[in-house]
């Protein structure tokens, strides 16, 4: 069992906790401005008709933690009939277990109804077939979930959190376990190794030994996850804001292999590359602004195309071609341990095939460059090879002055080309 970070320790010991029965506790710290409004009012009109509600699962551990959550599940014991006639702008999805989506606006709040324990129904050859398709109580509903820090219950309305399985305690000593087996758990849906290990990145925390033990045993499962399912999975580790400890989780976990080509050496240099790309991805989700996964691929794979591209400029002495066949191998070996999406492979090899036309300073192939669609991610991707040493800085220096010119200055700096 790790150390809680020393921020998350003094936080625990700015308040008491009061016991009000064996899974109740009044927690009054919760800072009620990350809450959504249309979260609070959804709980609101569920408990102004008599039923119970509350906010569920990341959202109330991100709370704790003083994060705003980025989307709010909301879990009753009203059945989805009852919540769509609550509200008028609501609609039921699903087909197995009903969910409501109410709607407001731009912003969705998802609400649940209480899911009971998975029944196993025994079938005349012998089979068992679990079916998970039934209401419950709360209390079933918190067992039904993956890690204790993600089954607490917060009532906004009465600041109340509601406890089942010491999460609270969990997430003070700074660790993640699992609730019940783990191995079992894990083989009921391989994705939380993942998750897991998510949830170390985000908060800076530790998964428990229990269950961290049986993970080796049934990480091969996750490539019998469906591809799109798992793809987003992965990508949750780089684009949700903590993308370099989601890197090196992975990497000391040894997940990052499982999805992801690794140069065969790894030099400072490239240690410092990836850094500094991943760094860049966090600074830009801070600021709420879009990351395409083609450049994070583009970043994670560029060195083994450069490690293939070295090879390929003596052996076929010419360096586009050479460029070309390393891009060629390296998204083929890729794909054949983790696909990625085709519009994705696209603009990667358009990113790394530019590369070289920066250095070209031929006035009209300037001109020809700065007109490519993909012209901006491929400078992005050149300013980040020279951040990181790869590239003569006075080259980015250059190019970023040229964008910044208006249409006279940009010909004179052209003019100057010429001249020397």
């Amino acid at each position: 069992m790790s150390s809680a970070p020393l921020i998350l320790r003094s936080f625990f010991k700015k308040f008491k906790k009061t016991k009000k029965s064996n899974f109740e506790i009044d927690f009054k710290k919760i800072d009620i401005s990350l809450i959504s409004v249309h979260a609070i009012k959804t709980i609101e009109i569920l408990e102004g008709n008599g039923f119970e509600a509350y906010i569920v699962g990341g959202a109330v551990r991100d709370l704790l933690f003083g994060i705003k959550p980025k989307d709010f599940d909301v879990v009753t014991n009203a059945t989805p009939d009852q919540i769509h006639r609550l509200f008028k702008r609501s609609r039921i999805i699903g087909r197995r277990f009903k969910l409501v989506h109410v709607i407001y606006g731009r912003e969705v709040i998802e609400v649940s109804t209480y899911r009971s324990k998975q029944k196993e129904i025994p079938q005349p050859d012998g089979s068992i077939i679990k079916d998970d398709n039934y209401y419950g109580t709360i209390e079933e509903d918190a067992m039904r979930r993956d890690f204790t820090i993600n089954a607490m219950f917060y009532s906004p309305i009465h600041h109340k959190l509601v406890d089942f399985h010491n999460g609270l305690d969990d997430l003070k000593f700074g660790i993640i376990q699992m609730i019940g087996d783990p191995e079992k758990r894990y083989q009921e849906d391989p994705i939380r190794i993942l998750r897991a290990f998510r949830v170390c990145a985000k908060l800076n925390i530790a998964l428990n030994t229990s269950s961290r033990k049986p993970i080796e045993k049934v990480v091969p499962l996750l490539h019998n996850i469906p591809h799109s399912r798992l793809f987003d999975e992965v990508i949750k580790f780089f684009l949700t804001g903590h993308a370099l400890n989601s890197y090196k989780v992975m990497r000391n976990e040894n997940i990052y292999s499982q999805f992801f080509l690794s140069p065969e050496f790894e030099t400072k240099e490239i240690s410092l590359f990836i850094s500094n790309g991943l760094k860049n991805t966090d600074l830009r989700i801070s600021r709420d602004k879009s990351c395409n996964p083609s450049f994070l691929f583009s970043f994670l794979l560029w060195h083994q195309v450069c490690q293939l591209w070295d090879q390929y400029k003596i052996e076929l002495k010419h360096s586009i071609g050479g460029l070309n066949q390393a891009i060629d191998e390296v998204i083929e070996e890729q794909v054949k341990l983790f696909p990625i999406h085709k519009r994705f492979t696209i603009a990667m090899r358009e990113i790394w095939r530019l590369q070289p036309r920066f250095e070209n300073q031929s006035p009209k192939k300037i001109y020809r460059l700065l007109l490519h669609p993909r012209f901006r991610a491929a400078y992005d991707f050149m300013l980040l090879r020279c951040q990181s040493n790869q590239l003569d800085q006075g080259i980015g220096i250059w190019w970023t002055n040229f964008i910044d010119a208006d249409h006279h200055k940009k010909s004179l700096i052209v003019n100057q080309l010429t001249r020397k």
